[in-house]
């Protein structure tokens, strides 16, 4: 069904979870109200499925315990489509037919890039579940965000290849906001790490023909293919990559570290490389790392509730929601208040890393956040 050309799908128009707000003025019955700008249709549905799946877990676990000071909280969920347009009219109700307190998302880069102006027009407490660091860089007095962002994940990628003496490098990038800021990064941060930058050109999601792109390829001097593109574009242009018979290494940004990219991939996907958060490899992280406690109680916890695997975009909602609760019984519902206290964050060790924010750092993560995976039997495995 639509409404004001907005999809609603059946799951997503309200969910009442309990978590509550200190120190508010509202009537203990009043629920603080959470907006969830999640796809939950087209190619990238199961990142808004596990999202809301890891946030209706969370809603019933606080239900259970009582709820925070006797004021519920109720996700709002719409359809974004994965487009720019529809998420512009899903924000624009949110905040302002909804009235919501905090927005967790968007998800897609290409989506925040259309809503960031509307978000921080209105003073909505955010945060992002997209990667791109370009959104919070300047920082924004009410937006952060979760994943590891494209600045990290390079800076780590770069360590990986001059250690592997690995030094020209050919990239290709996805024409939109996630890999727009891919590709800015590995530019930027070449010259330092001693990296040479040999082809650089974008294909389009639409693109179903990568082989004269590829071809290209072939004719530098590169040591190594790195394909910073999400959705579908990692599977087609790793199966294009093994048609045209390149055999130089591969390597995707995060956006490829999903079950989906390995099962359409398949045997093509043998051997390539990505450079992501370390939700993948949790159980073959040390006992000393901070992060493989909290993993793997989230993943069992996750595929307890639901019957199924829990994946990055899941985990990243889940921590989204542990930080936002956490602002809020400090701050109330207030939103500059809840805004600063988000700010304050320090030390919170979660799914996605350990997360520490300031004034002048709303993305948190440091690129020890950051492992590089290989693709060995048809898993994700931690390169060695």
């Amino acid at each position: 069904m639509k409404l004001f050309g907005i999809r609603f799908t059946p799951f997503a128009l309200c969910l009442a979870a309990a978590v509550a707000s200190v120190g508010g003025t509202a009537r203990a019955a009043d629920p603080i109200k959470i907006g969830a700008p999640f796809i939950f249709s087209g190619p990238g549905a199961f990142t808004g499925e596990s999202s809301k799946m890891a946030l209706d877990m969370l809603a019933e676990e606080t239900n259970a315990a009582g709820g925070i000071g006797g004021r519920s909280i109720q996700f709002v969920y719409y359809d974004t489509e994965g487009k720019p347009d529809v998420a512009v009219r899903v924000i624009n109700r949110l905040v302002k037919s909804d009235q919501v307190h905090a927005v967790l998302g968007p998800i897609a880069s290409w989506e925040v890039a259309a809503v960031k102006q509307v978000l921080e027009t209105s003073g909505t407490p955010t945060l992002l579940l997209a990667s791109a660091r370009a959104f919070v860089d300047p920082p924004s007095k009410c937006i952060f965000k979760l994943p590891t962002d494209d600045k990290i994940v390079v800076a780590r990628l770069y360590e990986y290849l001059r250690a592997a003496a690995l030094l020209r490098v050919a990239v290709v990038s996805g024409q939109d906001g996630y890999g727009d800021g891919g590709q800015r990064e590995l530019q930027a941060q070449a010259k330092a790490n001693g990296l040479e930058i040999v082809f650089d050109e974008k294909f389009s999601m639409e693109d179903t023909d990568l082989a004269p792109l590829l071809n290209k390829i072939k004719r530098t001097n590169a040591q190594v293919v790195v394909n910073w593109s999400s959705s579908r574009a990692p599977i087609i242009l790793t199966n294009a990559y093994r048609q045209v018979g390149l055999t130089l290494p591969l390597v995707h940004g995060p956006g490829a570290l999903s079950e989906a990219v390995l099962k359409g991939t398949a045997a093509n996907g043998e051997g390539m490389l990505s450079a992501g958060p370390k939700f993948e490899a949790a159980e073959e992280l040390p006992v000393t790392d901070p992060q493989k406690a909290p993993l793997l109680r989230f993943r069992e916890a996750y595929k307890k509730k639901n019957n199924k695997d829990a994946n990055q975009f899941g985990g990243g909602a889940y921590d989204a929601f542990q930080i936002l609760k956490a602002a809020l019984l400090k701050s109330g519902t207030d939103p500059a208040k809840l805004c600063a206290a988000i700010a304050e964050t320090r030390n919170y060790v979660g799914v996605g890393g350990v997360y520490n924010y300031s004034d002048s750092d709303h993305a948190g993560l440091t690129k020890e956040a950051v492992v590089i995976y290989r693709v060995d039997g048809g898993k994700w495995k931690l390169a060695r």
